[in-house]
This record gives C-alpha cells, sequence and structure tokens, in this order.
C-alpha cells in the first residue's frame, strides 16, 4: 500500500505550531503529519515482520543460482522474547505512594479498588500485547475511555484496549514549551473502497472524518454528502459535513503513548545489520554444504571407455561411458607421460573457524542487545560475578532505566482512569477510588529477578537487623509488588524482631560483648591458646596494676 523506508532510524515525532485545533484546522493539522506517520507506520511494519522472521538476505548469490538456500537465525525473536518477559513479564500493578499508616486505610482500599478494575480489563494479557509494540516498533499506544453501555458483573466502568501503532499516533505542540499532546488519531481502512476513516480527539471536541476531507456533524444532509462524494446507501445513516465534531466527554484524549526509550527505536534495531551478516554467513556455510554435495566433477587427461548400444530404432551406436551417480572410476595413465586426475570442484573452508566467528557474533548481538546468557561457562562463579559474567547485571540496568518511562506512561493512563471514575455515574460515591488523587499513587514495575533473590534477602535481613526502618528497607530490596501493603501487613512482626534483637543486645554482659576478641586470643598462635582462666588472671592482674597505679598518682 505504501513505500517501505527501511533506512528510517527512529520512529519520528509528529509536530504542529498551531495553539488550539478545532474543527477547521483539524483537517490540515492531520494532512501535514500524514507523510511522517506513514514512515513510521512503514518502519514498524518491517520490524514486526522482521521479528517474525521475514527476514530477506541482502545479497545476491551470482555463482551456481540452482543452488540458494536462505537461513534465518531469528535473534531478533530472541530478543523480544526476553525484553517482553523480564520486563513486561508481571503486571505493572499501582500502589500508594507515601506512607499513610494513620488514615490512608481509604487510599489504600481505593488503589486496590483501581487495580481491579484494570484486572476486569484483561490487563495482563493486553500489557503483553503492547509489551510487543513497544519492545519491536519502539513506540504503542493504549485507548483509555467510558465504558458505554450498561455494566455487567465485574466489568469496569473505563474502558481499556491496546493500539495498533501503525494505525494511531498523536501530534505534540511545538507551540506550547512543555509539548502536549494536541490531538490523538486512530483510524481505518475500509479494504473494498479503500476509504480512510479518522477519529481525532482533542480535550474537548473527538471528530470523526472520512478520507481527510469531511467531519461527521454538521452542514451536510445525507442526500448532500451522497451527491457530493458518491458514497453508498449504507453510509447515509450519519449526517456528515464540515462541523464542529461531537463533544469529549472524558475532558482528556483517551489516547496515551507509550515509549521504549527516547530515541524510540526497537529493542534489536540497532543490531540488525550484524543480525543480516550473521544471516549471510550461516546461509553460505549451508549452502557450500550443499555444493559439495552436488558438486561438479574436474578430471583431465582422463580417457573414458567407450560402449555399445541399440537406440529406439534398433540401430547400433558407440558412446562414452560417464560416471553415473555412486560409481566407481577406473583410469589409466597414458604411454606419453600425462598424468590424468578426476576430483570434486569444490572451495575448501576452514569450517571449524567459520563456525567460531559464527558463535561470537551471535553471542556479540545477544550482549549488545542486554541479553544474558542461557548457561555458565566461566566455571563456579556464584553470587555477583556470575551475575556479571553471565550480563544479567547489564541487563538489569537496562531495565531500571528503562522503568522510569514506563512508570510516566503508566500514570497517563492513571489520569484517565481516575477522569472517568470521578464523573461515572455507575461508582458508588462514596467508593474510596472516587476520592483517589494523583498524588497518591505510583507504579510498580516488578521485574522477574529470582537470580537475585538469596542477595535480596540477605540484604532485608541486614538492614532490619540493624534497626533501619521497615518500610524503607522493603523498598529498597524491590523485591514484592506493593511495599507499602507488604510493610503494614509485617509491621507488628518487623517491630518487635528490631526490639528483641536491641533489648538483647543491651543486657549482654561485658565478656559476650567481647567473645571475638577473646575467641581470638584464645586461638592466637602467639599467646599459644590461652585459657579463659588464665586470661582472666592476667587481667585481674591488670586491673590491680591499674588500681595501684592510680593510687599513688592521687597520694
Amino acid at each position: 500500500m505504501f513505500e517501505i523506508d527501511t533506512t528510517i532510524i527512529g520512529r519520528k515525532i509528529l509536530w504542529t505550531d498551531v495553539d488550539e485545533i478545532t474543527s477547521e484546522n483539524v483537517i490540515s493539522v492531520i494532512n501535514r503529519a500524514m507523510p511522517f506517520h506513514i514512515d513510521n507506520m512503514g518502519r514498524i511494519d518491517f520490524l514486526l515482520k522482521y521479528e517474525k522472521g521475514l527476514q530477506p538476505l541482502q545479497r545476491e548469490k551470482k555463482i551456481r543460482t540452482d543452488i540458494d538456500i536462505a537461513t534465518c537465525d531469528n535473534i531478533a525473536n530472541e530478543v523480544t522474547n526476553f525484553k517482553t518477559s523480564f520486563i513486561w513479564g508481571y503486571p505493572i500493578t499501582l500502589v500508594q505512594r507515601d506512607d499513610k499508616e494513620e488514615g490512608g486505610k481509604d487510599e489504600t482500599k481505593g488503589i486496590n479498588s483501581l487495580n481491579e478494575m484494570f484486572e476486569a480489563n484483561s490487563f495482563r494479557a493486553k500489557q503483553k500485547e503492547l509489551a510487543r509494540f513497544v519492545e519491536i516498533g519502539g513506540i504503542g499506544y493504549t485507548y483509555i475511555n467510558e465504558r458505554l453501555g450498561k455494566l455487567e458483573d465485574g466489568d469496569a466502568p473505563f474502558e481499556y484496549q491496546v493500539l495498533d501503532p501503525r494505525f494511531a499516533f498523536v501530534i505534540r505542540s511545538s507551540y506550547y514549551i512543555d509539548r502536549r499532546i494536541m490531538l490523538g488519531v486512530t483510524f481505518r481502512i475500509d479494504r473494498e473502497t479503500g476509504t480512510f476513516y479518522f477519529t481525532a480527539y482533542t480535550p474537548t471536541r473527538r471528530y470523526e472524518i472520512i478520507n481527510l476531507a469531511v467531519v461527521k456533524g454538521g452542514n451536510y444532509t445525507g442526500d448532500d454528502y451522497k451527491r457530493r462524494f458518491q458514497m453508498p446507501d449504507s453510509e447515509q445513516k450519519w449526517e456528515r459535513g464540515f462541523g464542529d465534531g461531537f463533544l469529549n466527554t472524558l475532558g482528556r484524549i483517551p489516547i496515551v503513548e507509550w515509549i521504549r526509550d527516547y530515541d524510540r527505536m526497537g529493542c534489536f534495531e540497532r543490531q540488525i545489520p550484524e543480525m543480516d551478516a550473521l544471516n549471510i554467513a550461516e546461509s553460505d556455510i549451508i549452502n557450500d554444504i550443499d555444493q559439495t554435495t552436488q558438486c561438479i566433477w574436474h578430471a583431465n587427461d582422463v580417457e573414458f571407455p567407450t560402449e555399445t548400444y541399440t537406440d529406439e530404432q534398433g540401430v547400433t551406436r558407440t558412446r562414452q561411458a560417464k560416471p553415473q551417480s555412486n560409481d566407481w572410476i577406473e583410469t589409466t595413465t597414458p604411454k606419453d607421460g600425462k598424468q590424468p586426475f578426476i576430483k570434486p570442484l569444490i572451495v575448501q573452508y576452514d569450517y571449524n573457524g567459520i563456525m567460531n566467528m559464527i558463535l561470537v557474533r551471535r553471542a556479540l548481538i545477544l550482549q549488545k542487545c542486554n541479553v544474558p546468557q542461557r548457561n555458565d561457562n566461566s566455571g563456579g562463579s556464584t553470587g555477583v560475578a556470575m551475575s556479571d559474567a553471565t550480563g544479567w547485571s547489564q541487563a538489569e540496568t537496562q531495565a531500571a532505566g528503562q522503568q522510569a518511562i514506563m512508570e510516566s506512561c503508566k500514570m497517563e493512563e492513571v489520569k484517565n482512569v481516575l477522569a472517568v471514575v470521578k464523573k461515572s455515574n455507575k461508582v458508588f460515591s462514596d467508593d474510596p477510588v472516587k476520592k483517589l488523587k494523583y498524588s497518591d499513587i505510583i507504579p510498580n514495575v516488578k521485574r522477574s529477578k529470582n537470580f537475585e533473590l538469596v542477595a535480596k534477602s540477605n540484604t532485608l535481613a541486614t538492614l532490619l537487623s540493624h534497626g533501619i526502618d521497615g518500610l524503607s528497607s522493603i523498598r529498597v530490596v524491590n523485591l514484592f509488588s506493593d511495599p507499602l501493603q507488604t510493610y503494614m501487613d509485617s509491621k507488628e512482626g518487623i517491630e518487635k524482631y528490631q526490639k528483641t534483637i536491641f533489648k538483647d543486645a543491651e543486657e549482654k554482659p561485658e565478656e559476650e560483648k567481647n567473645g571475638a576478641d577473646l575467641a581470638q586470643i584464645m586461638n592466637s598462635p602467639v599467646i599459644d591458646g590461652m585459657s579463659k582462666e588464665k586470661i582472666a588472671e592476667k587481667n585481674n592482674e591488670k586491673s590491680q596494676v591499674n588500681q595501684t597505679n592510680t593510687e599513688g598518682e592521687k597520694k
């Protein structure tokens, strides 16, 4: 449908310099943005197909064109699966922002209710769909608006959908310094007629646009529209024209943009040239094996024997016997001293070196994409050394940097959800979720980090045993999905544990406090393993000497 320019790097931001979008300029604003979106659309489509295995070789085979095997290692799929599982594997939940032990129960109930509403929209499955768009194409879009119709048991008052970034975009303002989103757009294409149907949102209006020419709701009747644009009768149920559109009852743009990073690139996009080169190397090796199997024979100074046969017409003929598959070849050395030979016409490769090169290049691509190794070849390394050697530490560092952007995008969704909840008459007025404020909530992005479980458990135990605040300790280790709720459930046990530790420490006698020094003295080779009694005698003697000296100084 569109020309795809696969050389575009990074998804372009769509801009407008108007200070306000109205029915008079909405079509022109979208018209100016569409060429840039089509570039993004082509690149995203290319990346989605590339990840699925559509990776054409970037070379033309000119020798033995009858043997042209193309293999695809598809490291892109391996990278994507790791990213969507490691970074997006757990649903992004909402937790309470501040420590509100007293009077914060309503906020906790409201946040729990908000999480249940997301779950009612099959959020876990939809987050997986969103993750693929964001990780592969660099951007993704979600739609959050008031749910129409009657709510059934368990339904949320808002509708949550994941939009295909090839058919959705937002236009930001170059007029305002905060680069606010001025317009959110989604569209579809009728496959039979080729008609474009756009839905564009501003904070106050919703515009239904056809072929970037007509806005629904306005000056033209159905008959006028049919005469002007030759639309079929089935399209006449709506009155269309250059009108003011429809009221956006949400009061916010319901389309939220997600980005993977500020370069707006996919997780494997930078390594595509290296992946193409790896596919070529592997394909050439497979082609060489096949060409060796179907090799061309080179013979020199060889006299093949002749044989007689009778053709279909009964005529006796003579022909030279050529070797067939699995035939033995018998040759003789002529009297003139020539040396005949027959051998396959092949190229000698250093297969060991080539295979090592392929393995090294493959591992390097995964390393650049921050994908850790699946096994450990470094011997008996454990703990931090294991994480560094296998790449888990680098994967965690990259994911932590991406987490801040994910939290910001999630909070834009929360703003839309709160706007729906506060205005919805389908939520009881005394429901705690209606009292929630944007400042009460913070997203909790949890990752699958079982490889750090022992280290995190030891860290938490050490912090608590040294008197660090329980909530701060739980937040530091990032081990629980809801740190505040975990602390509130465990507060009594944590405080009792810490009081016991410090009470025992205060009640310990002096000799137990110095137990480590005492043990060191007893085991010292210099002191020759003195017993406790001898050590006590020496300490008493030293105390008497000190007391005598003190009395002498006083006299």
